[in-house]
């Protein structure tokens, strides 16, 4: 078990002469404040359960723990005898009150980014994902972490794994601040230091030779999955990064279906619901078929119309925008257009639009939707950008050899900003 420093109280006790708090719980390393000095007090063989040295971490023999806000001992030494040097005043006060009393300032807490351990239900995240995964879950990439020989040096590799524009300046830089913050902290400072996290935390995620363990940090647009492997001869840790918002959206139940057996499937990924929907319903009168949408994503639901049309020999005479936006859908175009918020873009290229030959080819980077555009011999064709999976506006359009640049990107709220 582990005390809050900052909500919990601990015992006040004079320590080689300093007043000092002690706890019988652990202090978790990553929680010391700036500027103090946590320590355990340990028994030896010759005085069981009595506290007779003073060392950076109790490997066995834990009698307390000990927070104070001067150091106790040298950096370098290994241990100091405690000599009867140790009494409790027989008071209990937290950090707060220790501060009043001794006349400190109160320290606060700077972390920004404070880690939780994962639930059995997150473990997923923290491994190899098919592309399909990737997409739906908003992946940007992961760093290959590894402390070296020595367990402390800090060796790292980028793997990208999603379209390089979710690859901003502005993630680059949080990613930067997450990492360097987690080598203070402790996780990623050295190979012991982890191992020590690992086994004061939770967050066992399973392996299989190892024991992995994942912990987890979210800002306001993403989530850092960090697995670590605190053992020598392997890769120490792997750090996921995924864009929250897409990762929030993609997860949202889009429909349902059921057939006559009590058979139930649910769908996040609306093209695997919309297949399901062309794949069964020619059979539905002996299976028993049902749809239900779930979403109101109206490119989805048209989608799903366009299907039931078809399948009756008819058109759908509705276009997307006809379906309306929902709350939700206006909310989010209001943040497409916040200039303060961090924004993801992906290309696109279509042909022959609002032709029975129309063909679109999404979440392209800019490099891809370029040479797609120009190594079509279609005689219609337009290249645009979808913004954070919401607005899109068309940039360039070529039709029978004749180029034409849209300025529409200016007038539009989503865009004029960018």
């Amino acid at each position: 078990m582990s005390v809050n420093i900052y909500e919990d109280k601990f015992q006040h006790a004079s320590l080689f002469g300093r007043d000092v708090l002690c706890t019988n719980w652990l202090i978790l390393r990553d929680t010391v404040p700036q500027g103090w000095y946590c320590y355990d007090l340990q028994d030896t063989n010759g005085c069981p359960g009595k506290p007779m040295e003073l060392v950076d971490w109790a490997n066995f023999g834990h009698i307390k723990t000990v927070l104070a806000p001067l150091p106790l001992k040298r950096p370098d030494t290994k241990m100091r005898k405690v000599r009867n040097t140790f009494y409790l005043h027989g008071e209990e006060l937290t950090l707060s009150e220790y501060c009043d009393v001794h006349g400190l300032a109160y320290p606060i807490d700077n972390r920004k980014f404070i880690p939780r351990p994962a639930s059995p239900e997150e473990a997923g995240l923290f491994y190899a994902l098919s592309p399909e995964e990737d997409k739906i879950l908003g992946t940007i990439g992961h760093v290959r972490i590894d402390f070296g020989h020595g367990g402390k040096e800090f060796w790292h590799t980028w793997y990208p794994r999603g379209p390089e524009e979710r690859n901003s300046p502005a993630f680059k830089t949080e990613l930067a601040e997450v990492v360097n913050e987690l080598r203070d902290c402790g996780l990623l400072k050295d190979l012991e230091t982890m191992r020590r996290y690992c086994d004061s935390h939770s967050g066992v995620l399973g392996g299989n030779w190892v024991q992995d363990y994942g912990y987890i940090v979210e800002t306001a647009n993403y989530r850092y999955c960090l697995r670590c492997n605190p053992v020598h001869g392997d890769y120490n840790a792997y750090l996921t990064a995924y864009d929250l918002r897409i990762q929030q959206m993609n997860q949202c139940l889009v429909g349902r279906v059921t057939y006559a057996d009590g058979t139930k499937q649910e769908f996040s990924d609306p093209r695997q619901y919309l297949q399901t929907i062309r794949e069964e319903l020619p059979y539905r009168s002996t299976t028993g078929f049902r749809h239900e949408t779930l979403t109101d994503d109206p490119t989805v639901r048209k989608a799903v119309d366009d299907i039931l049309l078809n399948f009756a020999g008819e058109e759908n005479p509705r276009r997307a925008c006809n379906y309306g936006l929902t709350e939700k859908g206006m909310q989010a175009l209001r943040d497409v257009a916040d200039p303060s918020l961090l924004h993801t873009y992906a290309w696109f290229v279509m042909t022959e639009c609002n032709t029975p030959q129309e063909q679109l080819y999404r979440d392209l980077s800019l490099d891809e939707a370029i040479r797609l555009y120009q190594g079509s011999d279609h005689p219609e064709k337009r290249l645009g950008v979808t913004k954070d999976a919401f607005a899109t506006v068309d940039i360039v359009r070529m039709v029978d050899g004749e180029q034409t640049f849209f300025e529409d990107y200016q007038k539009l709220e989503s865009f004029k900003n960018d």
